[in-house]
């Protein structure tokens, strides 16, 4: 099991164990995983991640209450967003400059509609509004920010004239909680560190190693990428199963994105039903949400349990 950058090692780890050492899994399962930064990453000159973000920002739109006429089902919701995006978004993103005028004034609208933000807006932004750029937006008439993390969770902005988020507001929400519990066990069942200071983040993956060549390649990709390892992993082992568990609210691994990456895997077609993907009402930690958690556990022991 892995999360978050835990869901990309699994991806590593899991085909290194098989193909170098001569193992076999039954399943791996990913918690809101990140296998692919070219695909997660929105912002940065890549119209493929706007795409991916769409249905997520559209989600967290949708709980601020801050579209009209909202839909009662967040997940028919998010369901018609998707298709916005791969059936009008996308295709007008790839033409580029090359966009007719009208056809963008009806992607304007339809964005506008479904994200709580002016056409203006979106105009300005061209089309593609990073998510640290929305979480500033959204709210910004309410005085807050929303979380990246989990974008339920809201703050107040510490400059409306902020271009993006000022800061996580989930991260202050939750982090004292996940502290003190963890130094309570820390001092009093292990007897150990109150002379120490406790470091809540050292911020090392600034220092890590990214680089990662993929299974038969010679040289590092550009970005890291273990979905080529996973696809890899289920070759060698078509039994395999993978569990993907993803929160609507989560911008930090999007679940349109882990989706893609979970259709685009070099695969048989008989393979595919081995990936079972769930959804739940939370962010990136769904397990801070009380009935995703039941949910979640009862999800995580039903895949283990099962042949």
């Amino acid at each position: 099991l892995g999360e978050s950058y835990g869901g990309m090692r699994s991806a590593g780890v899991i085909n290194y164990v098989q193909s170098k050492h001569g193992m076999a899994f039954d399943g791996v399962i990913l918690v809101s995983p990140f296998l692919n930064f070219a695909v997660g990453v929105d912002g940065a000159g890549e119209d493929l991640p706007h795409i991916l973000y769409l249905p997520t920002l559209a989600a967290t739109a949708w709980y601020h209450d801050a579209i009209d006429n909202k839909p009662a089902d967040l997940a028919a919701f998010y369901e018609e967003v998707k298709r916005f995006a791969v059936d009008v978004y996308g295709p007008a993103l790839m033409k580029g400059n090359r966009l007719g005028a009208d056809e963008r004034k009806v992607v304007i609208a339809g964005m506008s509609r479904y994200l709580g933000v002016s056409e203006d807006y979106i105009d300005r932004a061209n089309l593609r509004i990073s998510h640290q750029q929305f979480v500033q937006e959204l709210l910004r008439d309410r005085k807050l920010i929303a979380g990246r993390i989990d974008s339920r969770f809201t703050g107040n902005s510490l400059n409306l004239l902020s271009e993006k988020m000022d800061y996580d507001p989930m991260f202050t929400s939750v982090g004292p909680a996940f502290v003190s519990n963890f130094l309570d066990y820390y001092h009093n069942d292990l007897k150990f560190g109150r002379d120490k200071d406790y470091t809540v983040s050292g911020q090392l993956f600034k220092k890590w190693d990214w680089a990662h060549s993929r299974p038969g390649g010679m040289f590092p990709n550009p970005s890291p990428n273990t979905m080529p390892d996973l696809a890899r992993a289920m070759n060698d082992n078509p039994e395999l199963r993978v569990l993907v568990q993803q929160g609507y609210y989560d911008l930090a691994t999007p679940a349109f994105a882990t989706e893609y990456m979970m259709d685009h895997l070099t695969i048989a077609e008989e393979q595919q039903k081995n990936i079972t993907i769930e959804l739940y009402d939370a962010g990136h930690m769904m397990y801070l949400h009380p009935p995703s958690l039941i949910r979640y556990k009862k999800d995580l022991a039903s895949f283990i349990d099962s042949d």
